[in-house]
């Protein structure tokens, strides 16, 4: 045993490792030291991270390093996501440089035809290049004049929106577990640029344990010999054990010893356990409460238990771990005299695979105690609770020697893939005919608010899949303790034993819900569905276009007994083929295929590690943050987005499309109508901190509003605020606008002079007269499309349009930087004229926007405009009559609106 430097120094030997791989959780090898053979496997291997536990320091040898770590290998490109937003916004961006390069050329045409006509006769011009070369320099110029129609800083606009809208994610009290601490038990966000899309999911896939549930486990009830005690949790087998019930007593001594927790005591003396699954702290806390106290692991070969009073030491020959293929865990421990002696295989297991592995001889396992113990099992998954089976395997000495070389050669072979075949034979000759026990049932408790947010979530018209590896019985009572499956619903179950059942099974159920006639017939009964692993399997491949028909129909689904891989690949096939934005959410590294496979994964820091968190896009404490996440900051995010994008396009549409209009009053010379400084300054300082502080605070109705009635999340996840015909009606208004600008400035100079004194006007006249109408009005535009004011919107809209005149006004008294400005701010605004056109050219661009609005409020209104209008007139017999109309509209139309969570006394 090595125990000093000097120990160290003296050692000789080697080791013999496997190549580098990708296998975190597996490791092949064995070394070599003074003579003595050791089999190392993954327990051996410390990854980067690791925190040592009940132990000062640890020796190792470093086997990989740099980029051949299995943490550097398992390193890889985050997936790229995209909202469909910044989609969209690619696309309009494409089709307004079309545009764009429509107008250049219909310019350059006009500049060549004038230039080979009227030009020639217009010697004052002094023309001295022929009309072809004219036309290319007149291409080149107006393609630089009109280029300012795309918005190039609406990107860096929409990125520091995002980062402030994650800002606010994070900063929300309601999104903490401790509201007084929100830096540390708030939300962190990891991607920014999916804010908006948050606002359009229609499929929410979720894990459960740790996700719905605490994941803290509490032993309540057991099955031992046929008997079902129900207050075990409470220490109810320890007055059996102690009065001599030998099967009570080998049942919990399975339970004390068939685990690989450590014990640690605490300054009060109390012990408690330390372990990789909850399951397993549960378990040995059930033990403990009933008299069986685990009380010390000396290395790997020794335990100590506390037997009733009595500290018992048991010598651990073997542990065998628990996986998600064997599915079951087994310690292989040499009996103390006091207890007969012998050596003792222990196990412990899903039902699934350990009712496979019992002795068929019955005088072993009796066929009627098989049979209670599966009922039993039944009746505790039915009431949502965990189960696991125990089991126990006497062996005699040369069978157990026999077995032990066997498996101790195993795990001397360096190749991974046969090291693992070779273990997995040893385990399967080993780990049978074993004698049953017994099974025991562990409560995992929902999580806070859990069957609020889930009904929330259905209400908002967001389909919930549950995908869990429990057992079918047990998922089907955590989808109705969480309000995902309902009493009223018609369940539709799949469990096929084939290939062919599960077809037939499915199209069974096409052909009985799917069509016209079926859903008449059915009328507003909703659908739940529930698939269990080997069916899901069959149905993901084989028969992939009958389970997408059911599942479209579906309110909600439950899967049951599914792999990790499965999940990502439900997620994968509903991504695909719907068309839909998926959202996954989970909180252990099993869930991290499904997180990265959404469009949006959602990982809650949970008792099984960061995993999840840290792979995910967002990362919340609580399941019932979700509610919040999507309904509220994801809608606010995807109202704010949208209109950022199309106010941002309409402003530099309607205030340049003015140079388009003007070539054609002088000679497509492309000649610009603004000042330089004007042109620079309209993105950068004029109109950039309205829309900014638009996409930050704005609000169509409050989150109150939005939590008590999350049918308005529906609307809004169509994606209708942004889509191609909506953005076609902002470049209307803007074609509109820029012609009133051009015109009403054409207007002013029709009647000459202009001036008191008799001077005539000019270009720079007109055109600040038609920049200061341009700025103004689409500053005032977004003021229309405001909902919610404070003092930064304000500041924002009224400091852009103070800025323009302080521009103005300083560049009209320093004439030896600004000589074509000079005096224009006295120039223009002292004449009575260009004010009272300027109040026209409000009134005629303004005025029809707000008239429209009106006219939609008040005979076609939304549900937020109804919901505004009952924040504000509170009790007014109209809102009421229009919020109950509004509810019956919903329930036609199928949107699965709870009558008792929308009564007209509430709405109003």
């Amino acid at each position: 045993m090595i125990k000093s430097d000097e120990d160290i120094l003296s050692c000789k030997g080697f080791v013999n490792a496997e190549p580098p791989s990708v296998h975190l959780y597996k490791f092949a090898g064995f070394t070599k030291i003074n003579g003595k053979d050791i089999s190392l496997d993954e327990k051996n291997l410390l990854l980067r991270g690791a925190a040592l536990r009940n132990t000062e320091y640890v020796i190792g040898i470093v086997l990989y390093t740099g980029k051949i770590t299995k943490l550097s290998l398992n390193q890889k490109l985050p997936p790229s996501k995209f909202s469909t937003v910044e989609r969209r916004l690619n696309k309009s961006v494409i089709l307004i440089f079309c545009f764009n390069m429509c107008c250049v050329t219909v310019l350059t045409i006009g500049s060549a035809i004038f230039n080979s006509g009227e030009a020639d006769d217009a010697y004052y011009l002094q023309i001295d290049t022929n009309w072809i070369f004219q036309a290319v320099r007149d291409f080149f110029s107006y393609f630089a004049l009109l280029s300012f129609m795309i918005p190039m800083s609406l990107m860096v606009t929409l990125e520091v929106v995002k980062v402030m809208q994650g800002r606010f994610m994070e900063w929300d009290k309601e999104m903490a577990t401790d509201p007084n601490n929100v830096a540390n038990t708030g939300m962190n966000v990891k991607t920014t640029n999916l804010n908006d899309e948050l606002a359009l999911v229609k499929y929410v896939f979720s894990d459960k344990t740790g996700t719905l549930t605490e994941n803290v486990m509490e032993f309540q009830k057991t099955s031992i010999d046929g008997v079902c005690y129900d207050r075990a949790g409470e220490g109810e087998l320890e007055e059996e054990a102690r009065a001599g019930n030998v099967s009570v007593h080998d049942f919990l001594l399975n339970l004390a010893i068939c685990h690989a927790a450590q014990p640690e005591v605490g300054d009060d003396g109390e012990i408690s356990y330390q372990a990789q699954s909850p399951d397993e702290v549960a378990l040995c806390d059930g033990a403990k409460v009933n008299g069986f106290v685990f009380l010390q692991r000396i290395g790997e070969t020794k335990v100590v238990i506390k037997i009733l009073d009595e500290e018992i030491e048991f010598e651990v020959l073997r542990l065998i771990e628990f996986t998600s293929d064997r599915k079951r865990m087994s310690v292989i421990v040499r009996m103390p005299d006091s207890m007969g002696g012998g050596i003792r295989l222990f196990c412990k297991g899903a039902d699934s695979m350990m009712m496979k592995l019992l002795d068929d001889d019955e005088e072993n396992n009796d066929p009627e105690l098989k049979q209670t113990t599966l009922d039993d099992i039944e009746n505790f998954s039915k009431e949502g609770l965990r189960t696991l089976v125990f089991a126990y395997k006497d062996l005699d000495e040369d069978e157990y020697q026999e077995w032990e070389n066997d498996y101790g050669d195993a795990g001397k072979v360096v190749d991974p893939n046969k090291r693992e075949k070779l273990k997995a034979k040893a385990e399967k000759k080993l780990e049978k005919g074993f004698t049953l026990q017994g099974s025991t049932a562990i409560e995992d408790k929902l999580q806070p608010e859990v069957p609020e947010t889930i009904h929330n979530l259905l209400r908002a018209g967001v389909k919930v899949w549950v995908i869990t590896g429990d057992k079918r019985e047990t998922a089907i009572n955590i989808g109705f303790s969480c309000k995902l499956l309902s009493p009223s619903m018609e369940l539709l179950q799949i469990k096929a034993t084939s290939c062919e059942e599960c077809g037939e099974s499915l199209q069974s159920m096409v052909d009985s819900f799917v069509g016209i006639e079926a859903q008449k017939a059915r009328g507003d009964q909703q659908l739940g569905l529930v698939v269990d692993g080997q069916s899901l399997t069959w149905a993901l491949n084989e028969h992939q276009k009958n389970f997408l028909k059911i599942t479209e129909l579906c309110h909600s689904v439950v899967c049951c007994r599914v792999t990790p891989l499965q999940k990502a690949n439900v997620v994968k096939l509903l991504k695909e083929h719907t068309g839909q934005v998926c959202l996954s959410i989970g909180d252990g590294a099993n869930d991290v295929s499904m997180i990265q496979e959404a469009h949006i994964g959602v990982g809650i820091y949970g008792r099984e590690g960061t995993q999840a968190a840290r792979s995910a896009d967002y990362a919340i404490r609580q399941f019932r943050h979700l509610r919040r996440l999507m309904t509220i900051h994801g809608r606010y995010s995807f109202l704010r987005n949208a209109n950022l994008i199309q106010y941002s396009i309409y402003k530099n549409a309607a205030a340049f499309l003015v140079q388009f209009w003007f070539a054609f009053y002088c000679g497509y010379s492309a000649t610009t109508i603004y000042d330089d400084w004007i042109i620079t300054l309209f993105n950068i300082a004029f109109t950039s901190t309205p829309p900014l502080f638009y996409a930050i605070f704005e609000k169509d109705i409050d989150p109150e509003t939005i939590d008590q009635y999350p049918e308005v999340y529906r609307r809004v996840s169509t994606g209708y605020l942004f889509t191609y015909s909506s953005l076609f009606v902002w470049l209307l208004n803007a074609v509109w606008h820029s012609i009133v600008f051009i015109f009403v400035g054409v207007f002013l100079q029709a009647n000459e002079p202009f001036y008191f004194n008799g001077k005539t006007t000019g270009l720079r006249v007109m055109g600040n007269i038609v920049a200061t109408m341009a700025i103004v009005t689409v500053i005032l535009r977004i003021a229309i499309e405001t909902n919610h004011w404070n003092i930064l919107v304000h500041c924002g809209i009224w400091g852009s349009i103070s800025c323009y005149f302080l521009v103005l006004f300083v560049e009209s008294f320093i004439p030896a930087f600004f000589p074509r400005q000079y005096f224009m701010f006295i120039i223009v605004f002292q004449n009575p004229t260009f004010w009272f056109t300027f109040v026209i050219v409000l009134v005629i661009c303004l005025v029809p926007d707000i008239v429209v609005k009106h006219f939609h409020r008040e005979f076609y209104p939304e549900d937020w405009m109804i919901l505004q209008e009952a924040k504000k007139f509170k009790g007014a017999d109209y809102v009421e009559e229009e919020l109950g109309k509004r509810i019956k509209e919903m329930e036609t139309q199928g949107e699965n609106v709870d009558d008792n969570e929308i009564e007209l006394e509430d709405r109003a």
